[in-house]
């Protein structure tokens, strides 16, 4: 059988048969040499070829009842049990050798009963030598590729490769490329470290645009992407992938002062780092801060580490004492975070249908906790995504939250395919409303202006608080109200005559002051300025920024009326303005002439809403845009915001409710996803950035003289 169907079968086993006790005699052989075999070869794939195709959960499922099952038949283990040496992790590109003393692994934790069961371990094995207290130390685990690197007589000697825990690879020619690798320390001895190299997230986002430009394969994470790096047989390579090292571990000695010594090193805030309460280390643990903070850096964590020492500091007798297993040691510990990028199956794939008439496959996905939070569907954008993601139904796929906030389909996991597969095909009727689909470019239409799934979408956007404003009608109001047939369009909401009142009050929730407030929003609405409607109205691609100019734009054409409006639309001179593209334009064109939208701009007009661009102008005219920044420009944010702030803007140091839009560039975290979080309209493209808000760049000449040009678009 296949790697991926013998890991389907053990995990079978483990949800059938929890307790390896329960297995009949006559499989018990069979099955505890199909563990050895499975996990040997994940491990392979894990640590030479860079290749993992389960999570590391379902990995730590796998060794976890290895480990049970060993400890249920002692007479059976084996020698070559990965819980006696982690065997295949070996390639045949670097000289090999032994380690002095084995690189462990780490025991794994997931919640505070974990951390508690491993406390009162220790705690049995200490008191029978008089030992009551010690003290913890917490500190992050990188995401990298772990490594002993070796000093003699101040100078950096060797650099090895964890390998099995025993057997190794000599990288130094490799690591002397790492430009963040001291190549001097102030210590005459022979030191031994344990670290990591690591890929910043900046570099792997580099890395793999060059790689997808060239048609590859993109790196799932920084830490393939620095195991793949580190292994490439040229070192000018290596040199040029970016990766930096962090030192954790002293080998054979008391803990030291890494960066007393001339070592990189990366610590925890003080307020998060030492100890003597087991109870306070839980509570760092679960701490949200703590996660925000290590997700921040530019570098990736994976878990946090919890490391048993003496009261003075030194470690070593209450180690000593712990000692260690053949697999990790007793006096430490990891809290594993929960998984960013999980495995995850296909079960079915559903259509969504947006506003915008376009049909969204969505993936259905076997339930799994990502980033704090449980994923069942993720989007598959468009069929163009599909096909070159190669997605198909019942695939496994590596699923992580985009800015901890959105699901992703970071790539298939292709070796898990047994044949059950199916292709993904575009759908040729409405999944809602059964009309005729239509396809244009990368993208699939429904054909019926009166699609269920699109009144609602539109009806939900006209209400919004970039467009109309109408506080009480949110998504899961709108849903009844269309469900009942209420309400089957936006002017609609403007025909809710005392008789359909009357009827809203019969529904569940929508008690009279309830149905008093929605009405009135609506009648406020009426007056709300034209920006607000040109964005309310759904145009394809205007939005709040567009619908702002073009609102400005008509006010100087004197347009005080919707045929005025309409006039202006339908002149050529429109597409010239540098912030309108011929694309825009054309959808602009194609929504004027359209009946059915032009039914119900007539309709609104006649309703009340005002298309005056005089009209709130006055009422707004002192309300300043609200704009924030992260993080990295080719232009200082300093002269960012000091240009923004002369045309008017003003600068939120952190994005809030009130932030209107965002710049956001490269090494942007916290708050982009702070920003995407409060459906903040965020700018991401510098060109762009630069041509709708006039950014002034400053030149340094050749003769150092700072001269200033104007982009001008």
């Amino acid at each position: 059988m296949s790697l991926p169907d013998n890991t389907k079968k053990l995990q079978e086993l483990i949800q059938s048969i929890p307790n390896p006790e329960d297995i009949p005699q006559n499989e018990i052989s069979n099955r505890y040499q199909l563990f050895i075999d499975t996990i040997t070869d994940h491990n392979h794939l894990y640590y030479i070829d860079a290749k993992p195709i389960i999570s590391d959960k379902e990995y730590d499922d796998l060794f976890s009842y290895l480990v049970k099952f060993e400890s249920t038949y002692p007479s059976l283990i084996s020698s070559i049990s990965p819980t006696q040496w982690l065997v295949g992790q070996l390639s045949d590109w670097f000289q090999k050798a032994d380690h002095i003393i084995p690189l462990l692994s780490l025991e794994n934790s997931y919640n505070a009963d974990d951390l508690l069961e491993w406390e009162q371990r220790a705690k049995k094995i200490a008191e029978k030598q008089w030992i009551n207290g010690w003290m913890y130390h917490l500190e992050p685990k990188f995401d990298g590729f772990s490594v002993e690197f070796i000093y003699k007589n101040w100078r950096f000697h060797q650099a090895i490769t964890r390998g099995d825990g025993k057997i190794w690879e000599d990288i130094t020619s490799n690591v002397l490329a790492i430009q963040s690798l001291p190549k001097h320390i102030d210590v005459f001895e022979e030191l031994h470290f344990r670290g990591e190299i690591m890929m910043p997230k900046s570099q792997l986002e580099r890395i793999n645009q060059e790689r997808e430009n060239k048609k590859l394969s993109p790196f799932s994470n920084t830490r393939n992407a620095a195991a793949w790096s580190i292994k490439l047989l040229d070192s000018w390579e290596v040199s040029k992938r970016g990766l930096i090292i962090n030192i954790y571990e002293q080998l054979y000695w008391t803990r030291q002062d890494f960066e007393e010594i001339g070592l990189p090193t990366f610590n925890l805030p003080k307020e998060f780092r030492d100890t003597s309460d087991i109870h306070q280390v839980i509570k760092w643990c679960l701490d949200p801060k703590v996660k925000e903070f290590l997700d921040n850096q530019d570098i990736d964590f994976d878990w946090l580490v919890i490391k048993i020492f003496d009261i003075d500091w030194k470690g070593t007798e209450i180690r000593n004492i712990l000692w260690e297993t053949e697999h990790h040691p007793r006096w430490s510990i990891a809290y594993k975070f929960p998984a960013q990028q999980v495995a995850s199956q296909i079960q079915s794939v559903s259509f969504q249908v947006w506003r915008t008439w376009i049909i969204t496959p969505v993936a259905n996905i076997d339930p799994v906790q990502l980033s704090w939070a449980t994923i069942s569907r993720v989007s598959l954008h468009n069929f163009d995504f599909v096909d070159t993601k190669e997605i198909k139904e019942k695939d496994y796929v590596w699923v992580q939250r985009s800015w901890e906030v959105i699901p992703y389909i970071v790539w298939v996991i292709k070796e898990r395919r047994n044949g059950e597969e199916k292709s993904i095909t575009p759908p040729k009727i409405c999944p809602i409303c059964s009309s005729p689909t239509n396809n244009i470019d990368i993208h699939y239409y429904c054909t019926n202006p009166l699609c269920p799934a699109q009144i609602r979408e539109k009806i939900v956007h006209f209400a919004s608080r970039d467009a109309m404003n109408i506080e009480g009608l949110w998504d899961s109001v709108v849903d009844t109200l269309v469900d009942q047939k209420i309400l089957s369009s936006i002017v609609d909401l403007y025909e809710l005559t005392p008789e359909k009142q009357l009827l809203l009050r019969r529904l569940p929730s929508f008690w009279e002051k309830k149905v008093f407030e929605i009405t009135s929003q609506i009648e406020q609405s009426k007056h709300q300025p034209l920006w607000r409607i040109l964005n309310a109205i759904w145009i394809p691609n205007v939005w709040k920024k567009i619908a702002q100019d073009l609102a400005n734009y008509l006010k100087e054409k004197q347009v005080h009326c919707l045929d005025d409006m309409i006039n202006i639309f339908s002149q050529e001179e429109l597409k010239w303005l540098y912030w309108i593209w011929e694309k825009i334009w054309n959808w602009i064109i194609a929504y004027i002439t359209n009946e059915d939208t032009l039914n119900i701009l007539r309709k609104l007009e006649k309703h009340g809403i005002n298309f005056d661009a005089n009209n709130g102008m006055e009422k707004e005219k002192d309300i300043k845009w609200h704009f924030s920044i992260t993080w990295t420009f080719p232009l200082s944010r300093n002269e960012i915001i000091k240009q923004l702030e002369k045309k008017g803007f003003q600068f939120d140091e952190n994005p809030n409710k009130n932030t209107d839009f965002i710049f956001i560039w490269e090494d942007a975290w916290a708050k982009s996803e702070k920003a995407r979080n409060l459906w903040i309209k965020i700018y991401e493209d510098w060109e762009i950035i630069q041509k709708e808000f006039w950014i002034e760049i400053p030149i340094i000449s050749s003769k150092k003289q700072r001269i200033t040009q104007w982009w001008l678009f």
